[in-house]
């Protein structure tokens, strides 16, 4: 028969004794906690940059995040906030401001039937994280910023790197040539202004050279009015030169009597 384990036997675990022999007082539970692993220096400034509350980083949670972690937070774990709280409100934001997705179209997605969704965002039920992470790294991925239908059919090829267009015989851009549109646009802004400039010269010489044409008629009709004025001064002098017959009124009454 086995022996009954005296009732004054302790555990030397839960049992630590001080120089003197004497028990030492107990750890609290944040002590214990801090001296098995905690976070770096490091990982707890780029939390606290992220807004983590300094509170956080003695937590229960921060401190089995470091233990799994091997005493440091990966960026992409800080990136994720976890110190915040998933709630329907936030979700909801998520996915409407976001994202831009119905509830439908949030369901089809997570595999989840619409009504679940309201349940979420009204907080009658609790919003899993899983399902909040998902929605939060679809927000974050290349893919869904370009799924807008101005976008329709680009993508980026994940072995070059370049944006593909679905137009101009399936265009590829790289980053480089994407960095020196700015580059190429001013460019076309100052050769836009200077053709803007040559128009507006060439305007003003199409004026004159109508305005000269219609001086160069006026000369010339001017010229043909003079010559006009000789041929009519002419005539008028060779009138007034011409030699004037004399007729006797009396003698042509007479025979013109008889």
């Amino acid at each position: 028969m086995a022996t009954k384990q005296h009732s004054n036997s302790k555990n030397p675990r839960n049992c630590v004794r001080g120089s003197g022999g004497k028990s030492a007082k107990p750890k609290s539970l944040r002590e214990r906690i801090r001296d098995s692993v905690s976070s770096s220096k490091r990982s707890d400034w780029a939390a606290c940059m992220n807004g983590a509350d300094p509170e956080w980083l003695h937590s229960r949670d921060a401190i089995e995040l470091a233990q799994v972690f091997d005493g440091h937070f990966p960026g992409w774990l800080v990136e994720s906030e976890p110190w915040r709280q998933v709630t329907g409100a936030r979700f909801r934001f998520l996915r409407t401001q976001m994202l831009g997705l119905s509830t439908e179209q949030c369901a089809a997605f997570l595999g989840v039937h619409r009504a679940t969704i309201c349940r979420w965002e009204a907080e009658s039920q609790e919003t899993p994280k899983a399902a909040f992470e998902a929605l939060r790294l679809l927000s974050k991925s290349s893919d869904q910023r370009l799924s807008h239908k101005h976008w329709d059919g680009w993508f980026i090829n994940r072995q070059t790197g370049e944006l593909v267009s679905p137009d101009v015989g399936r265009l590829a851009v790289k980053p480089e040539e994407i960095n020196g549109l700015p580059g190429l646009y001013n460019r076309l802004s100052h050769l836009m202004l200077h053709v803007g400039n040559l128009e507006s010269q060439v305007e003003a010489l199409v004026a004159e050279n109508a305005a000269l044409r219609t001086g160069e008629k006026s000369r010339q009709l001017a010229v043909e009015l003079e010559a006009m004025q000789e041929r009519i001064a002419n005539i008028l002098d060779s009138v007034r030169t011409a030699e004037i017959i004399e007729f006797n009124r009396t003698a042509n009454r007479r025979q013109v009597a008889g």
